[in-house]
């Protein structure tokens, strides 16, 4: 029994060696530094504001699910444009940005009552963008008229 006892006293201490703490300037000086180029658009944005369609302000062309887009990398997004998960290209720089919204990917769910190209004939439109609020906004033009505006969710 002491032979067992003394076994797990040597154990612990051996598991318990004296290691100096790594100090916060060593995790700082060790750290990967952030790139300052990373992509601002990066994550998902979801729609609040879009120019009227018929006449429909986005509460009323959006019943079911609001849109919203979520930028994968700097070159590919996704999203829902209200029905349907969409998919396809985009490329940006600086303050222009171009959906390839023509060969984007989409589901093909029904929704009654639902203007299938209204999210995606203004998205076609736009060659502008803008990140407000300390990030928190994305506004999307066509030259210099507001078109589009999100808020980011994730």
């Amino acid at each position: 029994m002491n032979y067992l006892f003394s076994l797990f006293l040597t154990l612990s201490f051996m598991a318990c060696s004296t290691q100096n703490p790594i100090s916060q300037t060593e995790i700082q000086e060790n750290a990967e530094p952030i790139s300052k180029n990373e992509n601002p658009l990066i994550g998902t944005w979801t729609l609040e504001y879009m120019s009227p369609v018929d006449g429909k302000s986005v509460t009323q062309l959006f019943k079911i699910q609001m849109p919203y887009l979520t930028f994968v990398d700097d070159v590919k997004v996704a999203g829902n444009n209200g029905c349907n998960n969409i998919a396809g290209a985009y490329n940006a720089d600086a303050e222009v940005i171009h959906f390839d919204a023509e060969n984007f990917k989409s589901t093909r769910m029904f929704c009654e009552n639902f203007n299938e190209e209204a999210f995606l004939s203004i998205l076609k439109t736009i060659n502008r963008y803008q990140i407000n609020d300390d990030g928190k906004t994305l506004v999307l033009l066509t030259s210099d008229i507001l078109s589009m505006s999100f808020k980011k969710t994730q």
